[in-house]
């Protein structure tokens, strides 16, 4: 940590976890995932078609992005789902650029 010359020394902090369901997550949950760098959110159990509901409570800091859950049966809970999350002020760069 510090810094040298100007250069940020830090390093990133990485987040991985598989949370068993987002939608009951708290203050004191979305406190902790604003420590870390990137986040990769496993077991989300949220469909696509409640993304954007969920969008609107997800910390501001991140660029979020959403591989929704799937229902295999019309009733029940969605299974699976991914959200990751990348700090904004973090500058993505795509293979070949």
């Amino acid at each position: 940590m510090g810094k040298k010359n100007g250069e940020d020394k830090r390093g990133l902090k990485l987040l991985f976890w598989n949370i068993a369901g987002l939608k009951k997550k708290d203050n004191l949950f979305w406190d902790h995932v604003n420590n870390f760098d990137f986040v990769g959110l496993t077991e989300t159990w949220i469909l696509e078609r409640d993304w954007n509901k969920l969008k609107d409570v997800l910390p501001e800091e991140f660029q979020w992005k959403l591989q929704g859950a799937k229902k295999e049966k019309r009733k029940g809970r969605a299974k699976s789902g991914i959200i990751t999350g990348v700090k904004k002020d973090i500058k993505e760069i795509e293979e070949g650029q």
